[in-house]
């Protein structure tokens, strides 16, 4: 979904639970759709998890590069899968998506792929406080041994993996930083990753990436100018914006946040999926509670809805939960109720009749417990 999914990354103001470092979870993608599934971690090797869905750009134009990763690694001991996420648990008409996109691309997405499933999204993107995809796992010894956006992810970094090497200074940042606007240098070509002016673009980079881990407002305030002034002009200037708003949020005052969002809406104004992202999370999001922003949100639903011509059950049931807490609670149960009439596959159309039946009771379920059940 491009800069969306970006964007809700670093807006996931707690500490991630999940970290380098950590054991890895035990839970594994629900089901394969193309290769074997990793049952063990086995030493010696190494896993990637990369999360990707079939209508995010970003994932869609990661997927050569890990293409050509796992045809370089793979006889080294790198396993490889991709897990499609958000997307295919949803019902059966976007499981049928992700497969038709995987037999389309053929060859040129050779590598494991699988269907992550309600369990692996809450232990693995929900536990590292994940919100945005393409998000890759690296898995060696049992334990994480990186995370971040795959384009980040190198041949040569798997290599100081498997060989036990610390990273480089260059290695991704922690993934509270937009990665994907690192992707260009920091610094002028012709400078080797090791050399000094390298190292201290890294170190400033870091001090954000520091203070946003531990909540320290001030402090990432303080680091914000000089991480952004080692990165391209226009790639500062979206830091710049993108943690400016996250502090605001934080601190309680989503304004700048909503500003991002409200762009962004605009841009992706044709984007039935991802104008029913940004509803959702604007109705769903803990941290717009207290100040929603129901016009925004009521702009990309019902422009969603429009799309998709009344199709999609999910874009029917945004619609349903923003026109209730607008209080139009009579066209909120009429739409809901032609959400559970679209659905097709039986799981999802009980979960959204049970969101009807808490409806016609008088209560708007939490949208916490549809997210677990696989929204």
């Amino acid at each position: 979904m491009r800069t969306l999914l970006l964007l809700l990354l670093t807006a996931t103001l707690s500490a991630a639970g999940l970290k380098v470092g950590d054991p890895a979870p035990a839970t594994r993608p629900e089901s394969m759709l193309q290769g074997a599934a990793v049952k063990e971690f086995k030493k010696g090797e190494i896993y990637v998890f990369e999360c990707w869905a079939s209508w995010c750009g970003p994932c869609v134009a990661a997927i050569p590069h890990l293409d050509e990763l796992h045809k370089k690694m793979s006889k080294k001991g790198v396993v490889i899968t991709g897990v499609n996420v958000w997307e295919a648990e949803r019902d059966a008409a976007s499981a049928q998506r992700a497969k038709d996109f995987l037999k389309a691309q053929g060859d040129k997405m050779s590598y494991r792929v699988a269907v992550g499933g309600k369990a692996f999204i809450k232990d693995w993107l929900e536990a590292a406080e994940v919100n945005g995809i393409p998000h890759a796992f690296v898995v060696a010894e049992g334990k994480i041994a990186w995370m971040g956006h795959p384009m980040q992810l190198t041949d040569e970094i798997i290599g100081d993996i498997l060989t036990g090497t610390p990273l480089a200074a260059a290695a991704p940042i922690a993934e509270k930083i937009p990665q994907r606007r690192l992707s260009k240098p920091a610094v002028p070509a012709g400078t080797t990753p090791g050399d000094p002016e390298m190292l201290a673009a890294q170190a400033k980079l870091d001090a954000l990436s520091e203070a946003m881990g531990n909540r320290d407002w001030d402090a990432a305030e303080k680091a914000l100018p000089a991480a952004a002034g080692v990165l391209p002009p226009k790639e500062g200037k979206e830091l710049r914006e993108s943690i400016e708003a996250q502090i605001g949020l934080a601190r309680g005052d989503p304004t700048k946040f909503y500003a991002q969002l409200s762009k962004l809406a605009d841009e992706e104004f044709d984007d039935a999926e991802a104008m029913n992202e940004i509803a959702w999370r604007l109705l769903t999001m803990p941290g717009f509670a207290k100040t929603p922003n129901l016009v925004l949100a009521e702009k990309c639903a019902v422009q969603a809805v429009k799309l998709t011509k009344e199709g999609h059950s999910d874009k029917l049931d945004t619609l349903a939960r923003l026109r209730w807490l607008q209080g139009k609670k009579e066209e909120a149960i009429r739409w809901q109720i032609k959400a559970v009439d679209k659905a097709e596959d039986p799981r999802m159309k009980a979960l959204l009749q049970k969101t009807l039946d808490a409806l016609l009771k008088g209560v708007l379920p939490p949208a916490d417990d549809e997210e677990e059940e696989g929204r």
